[in-house]
């Protein structure tokens, strides 16, 4: 057995073994983060997984396994878990109950730093120990079936194990009540963290960016995205041109980034702060994202939606941010529009967009319809841009029809073989929409996305202070995956058995966004019921 075999023993089964064993102990104190005191402040990323999360996290994982078929109770998922962990544990005479969770702690970790390849990174994983002299039993156990000869060193006083030789060297030890596996670089800077050294929780860029993220988790990534992108960039020896836009998108400028992981009752969540910044090359982007938008204004029916705040200024930021591209010329980009439409990309098209968003509504074939909406803050240079598209479809030798709907005006295409024709209609806002129900519902002003059971749960599962920028209505969604699936005669015994009792569950999926000061929070969450 190799000792890499070790790291996977270790830190890939304990991962999945030690979570679900985690459901089952009971602490009256929350869940802290013990393994940020190892990481070194200078670390590019880190990821840590409670095994025992805090109790709220607990119960709530509990009523979220309930709800899906098959698995009736913790204690059974725990088995079947329990089961594939020691068929791997027994090919080297070892087992989950008699060897590993006398010592597991509460959380599993990683970091990495600086110095690394893009084929061996230079990292450490820690997993958090109770009991040390039982952790040391394991290690020997483990290391006692290597192929390979093991060199035992000391660094500060630590001891830890290495391969005597090899490319792939990994150190092996026990600190202060965890196990730390990885290179010998990050093994000593885990070291050098405990003993005092300066540490990711002192460091200024990592506390700005988890602190706007909820409290209670399961699991957290950390990633100083700056510092990445460069060390990337060095280790790959990136050549002149691939440096110059490297420089250009100013990648090595970017904000860190954290995210979470964590459960309620009836839903899971995964939040993220950071990207882009505000004062760097994607300033324009950045001012777009977390905006109120136009999903909640999109029409009542609607089960599928996405939206872009401002749509013309999210353009136009991707221009101005690819400017600077060698290759990228955005006066030619203009030139060659104005030559195939006669409109100035800039002045008559991108000017005017507002909020946009992309809607599907109808459960059947004979019903599906949707579309793109922009609003428009000059119906004259819509009008205009309608009238241009109108021109390019009859050159093509289409015949369209004059359609007035909702107060918009505009024209429609039959397209052979197609069941339903695509309006396009301009006005206060632009329209461009499969299906006449589909038009009439986004020209008009009848009911809206807003104004659904389905919407409002969503938007209470993010809070009230963020914008939905996506949303799925589970269950209407697969009323028509299914109605499509049955009218393409595809087979459903599968589905049927295997997938449709787990999607059963499901309520929606939404994704949503707010600025707190200068920093983005973004929340995708999934319903469960």
């Amino acid at each position: 057995m190799k000792l890499k075999f070790l790291v996977a023993a270790i830190a890939g089964a304990l991962v999945v073994g030690g979570g679900a064993f985690a459901l089952t102990r009971m602490l009256n104190e929350p869940s802290e983060d013990a393994a940020v005191s190892y990481v070194p402040e200078d670390a590019i990323g880190y990821a840590n997984v409670f095994i025992e999360p805090s109790n709220s996290q607990k119960r709530a994982l509990d009523a979220l396994l309930t709800k899906f078929p098959g698995i009736d109770t913790t204690d059974e998922a725990i088995d079947r878990l329990v089961e594939l962990i020691d068929a791997a544990l027994a090919e080297e005479d070892l087992s989950y109950e008699e060897d590993v969770e006398p010592w597991l702690g509460d959380q599993v970790a990683a970091f990495a730093v600086s110095g690394g390849t893009v084929d061996l990174p230079n990292f450490a994983v820690l997993v958090e120990s109770t009991d040390d002299g039982a952790l040391e039993d394991f290690v020997d156990a483990v290391a006692a079936k290597s192929e390979v000869e093991l060199e035992e060193k000391t660094y500060e006083g630590e001891a830890y194990r290495m391969q005597a030789s090899g490319e792939d060297e990994t150190a092996v030890g026990v600190v202060d009540g965890f196990l730390i596996v990885g290179t010998e670089d990050a093994f000593k800077a885990a070291v050098d963290a405990n003993a005092g050294g300066e540490t990711l929780e002192d460091d200024e860029d990592f506390l700005e960016a988890t602190e706007p993220l909820n409290e209670d988790w399961i699991g957290l990534f950390y990633l100083d995205t700056a510092e990445f992108v460069s060390e990337f960039a060095e280790t790959e020896g990136l050549g002149p041109n691939e440096q110059a836009a490297f420089d250009a998108l100013g990648l090595d400028q970017q904000n860190p980034q954290a995210a979470i992981l964590y459960a309620s009752s009836d839903s899971v969540t995964f939040e993220t702060t950071g990207g882009f910044n505000p004062t760097g090359q994607f300033g324009e982007l950045a001012e777009v994202v977390g905006e109120p938008g136009l999903v909640p204004d999109l029409p009542g029916g609607t089960w599928a939606a996405y939206g872009i705040p401002s749509f013309g200024g999210f353009f136009d930021g991707l221009f101005e941010t690819f400017q600077n591209i060698p290759g990228f010329d955005r006066a030619q980009v203009d030139a060659m529009f104005y030559g195939q439409t006669g409109l100035r990309l800039q002045e008559d098209v991108l000017s005017w967009m507002e909020d946009a968003g992309f809607f599907v509504q109808g459960t059947s074939i004979q019903e599906i319809g949707g579309g793109l909406v922009i609003e428009s803050n000059d119906p004259a240079k819509t009008d205009r841009l309608l009238d241009k598209l109108h021109d390019l479809v009859r050159q093509q030798g289409i015949r369209t029809t004059p359609e007035s709907l909702g107060g918009l005006e505009g024209f429609s295409i039959a397209i052979p073989g197609v069941p339903a024709p695509v309006y396009a209609l301009g006005g206060e806002r632009f329209v461009v929409a499969y299906g006449e129900a589909a038009a009439e519902a986004a020209a008009g002003e009848g009911e809206r996305l807003r104004d659904s059971e389905a919407f409002a749960a969503a938007q209470d599962a993010v809070g009230d202070d963020f914008n939905v920028s996506f949303f799925v209505d589970v269950d209407a969604a697969q009323r028509f995956g299914e109605a499509a699936a049955t009218f393409a005669g595809a087979p459903m015994d599968t589905y049927e058995q295997e997938v449709k009792p787990f999607v059963d569950v499901l309520t929606h999926v939404v994704g949503a966004a707010k600025m707190e000061g200068e920093t983005i929070v973004q929340k995708f969450v999934i319903g469960v019921e």
